[in-house]
């Protein structure tokens, strides 16, 4: 099979699939996020939380960012997690939307992929229900061979499960794929599963430091994730 050039379809492809980290690396949610948690905290009494700590909760799907919520403005006792975490659903099913948008390069880069015949995936802790209409209403979902939310697979990022669940879906090998992320949670998954990793400095990374996280490179713009990688599937100045 050729491409209108004349190339095989295998000889274009810079890798064989490029795979994504949603909040923080390819979507700034956290406002959006921030709004859910804080209309949920005043149905239970409590003050709002600041944008930035809510960035620092982000990653271990909503559940774990309500718990973290509530234990930052005066714990919580038996039940009201779970009332909590019922509040947030409705209220994030509002708001999801209102100002998350994709960081600056996303769509280029998702656009020289989808030219390039490379399928991209996303590979979320966030739960399903909110993953899809996020991807939809700000205009990635196309661009998107394979989704993996949070509730996709028994386990959640740093497992490796959700990773290898994508490059089963997508048909490629771990060897030959990119995985993109923002924290130690895409950093360890996609590692495990055997996949070369770029961390982005920008995201929600908890405070660590990304460079020490052990991604094999690690990028303050997103559009330079492209400029790393090789046609034969590595990255560019790897061993």
């Amino acid at each position: 099979m050729s491409d209108d050039s004349g190339r095989s379809v295998s000889e274009s492809l810079p890798m064989q699939a490029l795979l994504l980290d949603l909040d923080g690396t390819i979507l700034d949610t956290a406002r959006d996020l921030m709004t859910a948690v804080n209309r949920t905290l005043v149905e239970v009494d409590r003050q709002p939380v600041s944008e930035a700590q809510v960035r620092s909760w982000i990653g271990d799907g909503v559940r774990a960012l309500v718990h973290s919520a509530l234990d930052a403005t005066g714990g919580h006792k038996e039940g009201m997690l779970e009332e909590a975490h019922e509040r947030f659903m409705v209220h994030y099913g509002e708001c999801f939307a209102e100002e998350s948008a994709p960081y600056p390069g996303v769509l280029d880069v998702l656009e020289r992929a989808r030219e390039a015949r490379v399928p991209s995936a996303v590979i979320t802790n966030k739960a399903a229900a909110f993953t899809e209409p996020l991807l939809e209403a700000t205009g990635l979902r196309p661009y998107l061979a394979v989704v993996v939310s949070g509730d996709t697979v028994a386990n959640k990022k740093p497992d490796p499960e959700p990773v290898r669940h994508a490059l089963k879906q997508t048909g490629a090998e771990a060897e030959r794929s990119v995985l993109v992320g923002d924290s130690a949670n895409d950093v360890n998954a996609g590692l495990a599963a055997g996949c070369q990793v770029v961390c982005v400095t920008y995201g929600y990374n908890r405070g660590a430091d990304v460079y020490r996280l052990g991604a094999d490179r690690v990028v303050e713009e997103f559009t330079a994730v492209w400029d790393f990688i090789k046609p034969e599937g590595s990255l560019a100045g790897s061993a």
